[in-house]
C-alpha cells in the first residue's frame, strides 16, 4: 500500500505542476517561459548563504581527503541553497559533487549533474559554471568511449575558460582533452597538450596541477608499456601530492604505482604500495579505490605464487565489488533525490498562483480522491492479478515449447526431407560421363549438401531435443557432451551432483539453452583444448559453472549477444552470473539460480 500512496502523490503534484502550467498563459495563448531568478530569499536567508560558502569550503577541503565528510557538506550546501531558490549556491553544491562524482567514478549521476549545471548556468548568465559543466560531460562521455562527444565538450570547455582567463581550470581541461587523446592512441597530440598544461599549472605554481599532469603521463607509458618511465612518473607525482597533502592523489596514484610494479613483475613492491592504497583508502572511504587496492594486491599475491593470500585478496575484491555496487545505487537514488527535492522546491515557487485557482483544485482533490480509491481498488485486486499473471507466464513457456516443437519439426521433416533428397538425386548421376571439372564441382556440391543436411538435423534437435523433454535436463546434457566430443579439438568434460529429480520444464529448458550458448562461444572463440560443464544441486539452489582453458576475453566489458542473451535467460530465472576472465587462463562462467522460480 505504501507503495500506491507514494503513486497517488507523485500523481498528484503532477497534477498541480500542470495547474500551474496552465495560469502561464499569455492572452494570444502562447505559454509566457518561467520568470528565472537568482534567488527567492526566505527567513535567515543572509545566514544561510553565509553557511553556504563555509560548508562549500569544507567541502571542497575535504574532496581530496575525506569523501564521506565532502559528500556530507555538500549535501548542506545544495539544502541551504534549495530552501531559498539560490541558484549561485545550487551550482556551487553542484560542481562540488560533480567533482566527487568524478573521483568516486559514478558517471551516470555525473552526466544528469553535468546537464543540470549547463542549463541553470545558462538561465542565470554564469558562464564559467557552464564552463565546468561542459568539463565534466566530456569526463562523462570519455568513460563510455564516446570521444567525439568528449573532445567537443572539452573543447567547449577549454574556450570558456580561455575567455574568463581561469588560467587552473583552463590547465585542466586542456590536460583532460590529452587524456582523450590518449584513450584514443594519439599519443602525439596527447603528449602535446600534457606540456601545455603542465607549463600552465608550473606558471601558476600549483603542485596539484603538475602532479595530475604527471600521473597522466604515468599512465600514457603503462599504455604503451614502458613501465620504467611510469614509475618515475608516478613517484614525482606522490611526492607532490604528499608535499600538499592530497590523501586522494597519493591513493590514485599508489594503485596506479601497484599496477606498474605488477607488469614488471616486482612483486614484492607491488605488495608494498597496495597496502599502503588499502590503508588510505579506509581513511579516505571509497570502495571504489580500495576495490583497486584489493584487485593488486591479489595478483602481486599469485604472482609470487603465495595463493593462499592471492585468494583471500581476491575473495575481498568480490566482496568490495558487492559494495560499490550497492554504494552506486545508493549514491545514484541520494543524488536523485536531491534533484528531485530541488525541482520540488521550484515549483513552490508558483504556489500563490495555484491557490488561486481554486474551482481547478477542487477538480484536482476530486481526480485525486478518484486515484486513491483507484489505488485501494488495485491493491485488493492484486492477488488476482499475480495469478493471471502466473496462469500468462506458463501459457507463454507451454506457447514457446510448442513453437520449437513445430520450428523443429517443420526444419526436419520438410527442409532435412528436401536436402535428404537432394542428396539422393545427385547419387544418381553418373560421374562417369562427367568431365574432370564437372566432377569436382559435383562431388563439391555433394559435400555441401551432406553438411547442409546434418546441420539442419543438429539445428532442429537443439531447438527441442527429445531428451530434454523425455527425459529432463541431465539426460539431454549428456548427450549434448557426447556430441561435442565428436569433435576432437576440444574434450569436453561433464561433472554432475545431486539432480535426482526433474526441475521446472522453464529451469530445464533455459539451463539448456544456456549450456548450448556457452558450448558454442567455446568452439567458435576460445581456443581452448579442454573444457568442462558442472552442474551440481543445493539445497535451494542450482549451481552452473562452465569453463575452459582458452585465451579468455579480450575486453570482458565489450559482449556479444550470446552473452547478453545468457544473462536475460539467467534473469528471467531470477539467479546470479558472474564472469572471470583472463588472458591465456582462459574463461569461466558462474551460474546460480533458485529451484523455485520467484513469481
Amino acid at each position: 500500500m505504501n507503495e500506491f500512496y507514494k503513486l497517488v502523490l507523485l500523481f498528484s503534484l503532477g497534477c498541480l505542476l500542470s495547474a500551474a502550467q496552465c495560469t502561464s498563459i499569455g492572452q494570444n495563448g502562447e505559454k509566457k517561459a518561467p520568470e528565472v531568478v537568482e534567488a527567492k530569499p526566505q527567513e535567515n536567508f543572509a545566514e544561510d548563504t553565509a553557511l553556504v560558502h563555509q560548508y562549500y569550503k569544507l567541502g571542497s577541503e575535504y574532496l581530496f581527503q575525506d569523501a564521506e565528510k565532502s559528500m556530507f557538506y555538500a549535501k548542506h550546501v545544495l539544502r541551504l541553497s534549495q530552501k531559498h531558490q539560490w541558484g549561485r549556491g545550487k551550482l556551487l553544491a553542484y560542481n562540488l559533487l560533480s567533482t566527487y562524482y568524478l573521483l568516486d567514478g559514478s558517471y551516470d549521476v555525473l552526466r544528469e549533474l553535468s546537464n543540470e549545471t549547463i542549463t541553470l548556468s545558462r538561465q542565470l548568465n554564469l558562464p564559467e559554471f557552464t564552463a565546468h559543466g561542459k568539463r565534466f560531460l566530456g569526463e562523462s562521455y570519455s568513460e563510455y568511449r564516446q570521444w567525439d562527444s568528449s573532445r567537443i565538450n572539452y573543447e567547449h570547455a577549454v574556450q570558456m575558460f580561455t575567455r574568463l582567463k581561469a588560467d587552473s581550470s583552463l590547465a585542466l581541461s586542456i590536460e583532460n582533452l590529452g587524456n582523450c587523446y590518449r584513450e584514443k592512441s594519439m599519443y602525439d597530440t596527447a603528449v602535446k597538450l600534457y606540456d601545455q598544461a603542465y607549463k600552465m599549472f608550473d606558471k601558476i605554481n600549483s603542485d596539484w596541477g603538475r602532479a595530475t599532469v604527471l600521473q597522466s603521463i604515468g599512465y600514457m607509458h603503462v599504455r604503451l608499456s614502458n613501465y620504467a618511465e611510469s614509475e618515475k612518473y608516478f613517484l614525482q607525482s606522490i611526492a607532490l601530492f604528499r608535499k600538499i597533502d592530497n590523501r586522494y592523489g597519493q591513493l590514485n596514484c599508489l594503485n596506479d604505482l601497484g599496477n606498474t610494479y605488477y607488469y614488471q613483475k616486482k612483486y614484492d613492491q607491488s605488495i608494498d604500495v597496495g597496502l599502503k592504497a588499502f590503508a588510505y583508502s579506509k581513511i579516505y572511504h571509497s570502495t571504489q579505490q580500495t576495490n583497486w587496492a584489493l584487485v593488486t594486491l591479489s595478483r602481486a599475491y599469485k604472482g609470487k605464487g603465495m595463493y593462499a593470500e592471492a585468494l583471500e585478496y581476491s575473495q575481498a575484491v568480490n566482496f568490495v565489488r558487492r559494495m560499490v555496487h550497492d554504494e552506486t545505487i545508493k549514491r545514484q537514488y541520494t543524488m536523485y533525490q536531491l534533484m528531485f527535492d530541488n525541482k520540488l522546491m521550484d515549483s513552490e515557487i508558483q504556489q500563490k498562483i495555484i491557490n488561486e485557482q481554486r474551482v481547478l483544485q477542487q477538480i484536482l482533490i476530486g481526480i485525486t480522491c478518484i486515484v486513491i480509491l483507484s489505488a485501494v481498488f488495485l491493491w485488493f485486486n492484486n492477488k488476482k492479478l499475480r495469478a493471471k499473471n502466473a496462469e500468462i507466464q506458463a501459457a507463454l513457456i507451454e506457447g514457446q515449447t510448442i513453437e520449437r516443437k513445430r520450428v523443429a519439426a517443420e526444419l526436419h521433416d520438410h527442409l532435412g526431407g528436401t536436402l535428404a533428397s537432394l542428396n539422393w538425386y545427385l547419387y544418381g548421376i553418373d560421374k562417369k560421363v562427367l568431365s574432370q571439372e564437372e566432377q569436382k564441382i559435383y562431388d563439391s556440391v555433394h559435400q555441401m549438401v551432406g553438411a547442409a543436411y546434418k546441420e539442419v538435423r543438429s539445428l532442429s534437435h537443439n531447438l527441442m531435443p527429445a531428451e530434454l523433454e523425455e527425459h529432463g535436463l541431465t539426460m539431454a546434457l549428456h548427450r549434448l557432451i557426447n556430441k561435442l566430443n565428436e569433435n576432437k579439438n576440444i574434450a569436453f568434460t561433464f561433472n554432475l551432483k545431486g539432480m535426482n529429480n526433474r526441475l521446472n520444464n522453464k529451469i530445464e529448458f533455459e539451463l539448456y539453452s544456456i549450456v548450448l550458448e556457452l558450448t558454442n562461444n567455446i568452439i567458435k572463440h576460445s581456443g581452448a583444448t579442454e573444457a568442462t560443464v558442472d552442474l551440481t544441486e543445493n539445497v535451494k539452489t542450482i549451481s552452473l559453472i562452465v569453463s575452459d582453458n582458452g585465451t579468455g576475453m579480450i575486453d570482458p566489458n565489450r559482449q556479444g549477444v550470446g552473452l547478453r542473451n545468457i544473462k536475460s535467460r539467467v534473469e528471467s530465472l531470477h539467479g546470479k552470473i558472474q564472469i572471470h576472465s583472463e588472458e591465456k587462463n582462459g574463461i569461466r562462467v558462474d551460474i546460480e539460480i533458485p529451484k523455485v522460480i520467484i513469481k
